[in-house]
């Protein structure tokens, strides 16, 4: 639409009044709240991390406590420090039966006894086997035996060096004080896929409870000994080393994602809550900017159609005024000068008849009121009657009219009086924007598909970029010979509206300078008034 410098101006103060009050304070919320986010976002992934670390560390605990506890019932049971063991040792082994044997040595750790599980179905231990384990592993015997000095029982996992499968047998020794005032080492000795089962396996699952994917696995590896649940292919544990297999870790993560993966969405579901709300807060922002502009507009508009109204009303007025105060003085003689008055009399009240009926009809158009009579007509006789009354009006403006009607009556289902009204002001349009050429063509005709009534001159055009808003209540285009003609700004709009109350439409073909054309076409079969 056209703007005047006032329009412009209240447009850009309105613009700057959002822009600080909206959408300068959206773009430092968003930045604040996106920091926010990546801060909260990073100590939620170490909150995370922190609580699976202390989950693998309570598994890698339990299993360290079970040997612990076994620790004690063996000491206990070996408490007599007899050489050959005794029936509580014996019901030892009954009551842990993931125990494959147990072992006591000396101090030298050399002289070797084991005893094995009753009625076990582990391959036999042998003493040979004990002694080349922890033969090679002197300084870590010594260092027990100084914890136990210290009145404290430190567990050291040996890995024997016999393997069934890849199942290798874990030695988990302690030092202990003989009865007889000595110093020797006792042992227990288990399978690790053994111990993993019956041990590790009850924990996970509990640990697990639904939240959690935990699993066992030999280190390098992907495919796990034992899991809380399925493993998917390719998935990313959170990782640590299981105490007492060197060669084993615990893996760890949230059910159906890792914790990066968890985190990572999080932080895109919370980012595109806060872009769709400054998306949101943006759009408010435009959609008032628009609104407020288009209502200012408007008002201005209005105030233009007032001005342009009172100067149509003025004009006519003031002729008709001053000839019939000149006839009525009697001042005129001549017979034809009179003649003269009267037909500028009758003209100008027509034209001031043709404005007020204009606004009348704008009027019930806008509330929605303004009835049809629909019936059969033919275009052609209207078009008669309308270049029939216009006959004076192209003779004072110079212009010989082209009249094309179609061989056959263009009979439409309409109301006579509107169309007639809509084609009176495509006319007109085209006697006072013709420009220099005094050119005006009407015609009619009949399509299988519509009947179009074309109204064309070849004035000084419609830019495109105005073309759809001619049709608008108001608007008129803001330069040259088009908006430097008085007029109401409501002829087209009517017509629009016309048209659209019998199904129909108005069509324009316009260029600068290469004038422009106007249809109005009424589809094939009966009209369906709309109002």
């Amino acid at each position: 639409m056209s703007s005047l410098p006032g329009t412009t101006g209240s447009a850009r103060t309105l613009g700057i009044v959002l822009l600080v009050l909206i959408v300068l304070p959206l773009i430092f919320y968003s930045a604040f709240e996106i920091s926010s986010l990546s801060e909260g976002e990073e100590l939620m992934r170490e909150i995370y991390r922190r609580q699976l670390d202390a989950i693998l560390f309570s598994l890698n605990q339990h299993a360290w406590d079970v040997n612990s506890s076994w620790a004690t019932q063996l000491d206990q049971s070996m408490g007599t420090g007899k050489v050959i063991p005794d029936t509580a040792l014996q019901r030892f082994l009954e009551r842990t039966p993931t125990l494959d044997a147990v072992v006591e040595m000396d101090s030298s750790a050399r002289n070797v006894l084991n005893t094995v599980q009753p009625g076990g179905d582990a391959t036999p231990l042998s003493n040979d086997e004990v002694v080349a384990c922890t033969d090679t592993a002197r300084t870590r015997l010594d260092a027990l035996l100084r914890y136990r000095r210290l009145d404290y029982r430190k567990l050291e996992p040996f890995v024997l060096s016999q393997a069934r499968n890849g199942d290798a047998r874990i030695m988990i020794l302690f030092a202990r004080s003989l009865a007889s005032g000595g110093e020797g080492f006792a042992g227990l000795v288990f399978r690790e896929r053994r111990f993993i089962d019956l041990v590790i396996g009850p924990k996970i699952a509990d640990v697990a409870s639904g939240e959690f994917l935990v699993a066992v696995f030999r280190r390098g590896q992907d495919t796990a000994i034992i899991a809380s649940g399925a493993v998917p292919p390719g998935a990313q544990f959170q990782r640590r080393d299981l105490w007492l297999f060197p060669g084993h870790e615990i893996g760890i993560r949230l059910l159906g994602a890792t914790v990066d993966e968890a985190v990572r969405s999080r932080f895109k579901r919370n980012l595109l809550l806060i872009i769709a709300l400054d998306l949101v807060l943006l759009g408010g922002a435009i959609l008032i900017y628009r609104n407020v502009r288009a209502q200012m507009e408007f008002a201005r508009l209005k105030s233009t159609f007032v001005s342009n109204v009172s100067h149509e009303l003025r004009t006519p007025l003031a002729l008709i005024r001053m000839y019939a105060e000149t006839l009525e003085m009697g001042r005129l003689k001549d017979e034809r000068k009179k003649q003269e008055y009267y037909e500028t009399i009758l003209r100008e009240t027509d034209r001031l008849s043709h404005l007020v009926n204009t606004i009348l009809n704008f009027s019930r158009m806008e509330a929605g009121k303004r009835p049809y009579k629909m019936k059969e007509v033919d275009l052609n006789d209207l078009l008669r009657g309308v270049m029939e009354t216009y006959r004076l009006h192209f003779e004072q403006h110079g212009i010989r009219p082209v009249v094309e009607l179609a061989d056959v009556p263009a009979t439409v289902q309409a109301d006579p009086d509107a169309i007639t009204e809509a084609i009176i002001n495509l006319v007109d349009n085209a006697i006072k924007y013709g420009g220099t050429t005094k050119y005006c063509a009407v015609r009619t005709r009949v399509r299988s598909d519509a009947t179009v009534l074309e109204v064309e001159d070849k004035g000084i055009g419609i830019a495109p970029e105005h073309q759809k808003k001619i049709f608008d209540v108001f608007y008129r285009v803001p330069a040259g010979l088009v908006h430097e003609t008085k007029g109401s700004g409501l002829g087209l709009s009517l017509v629009r509206h016309i048209m659209n109350a019998h199904n129909g439409s108005v069509e324009v073909e316009s260029a600068p300078g290469a004038g422009s054309t106007f249809r109005l076409v009424f589809p094939v079969g009966p009209a369906t008034t709309r109002t």
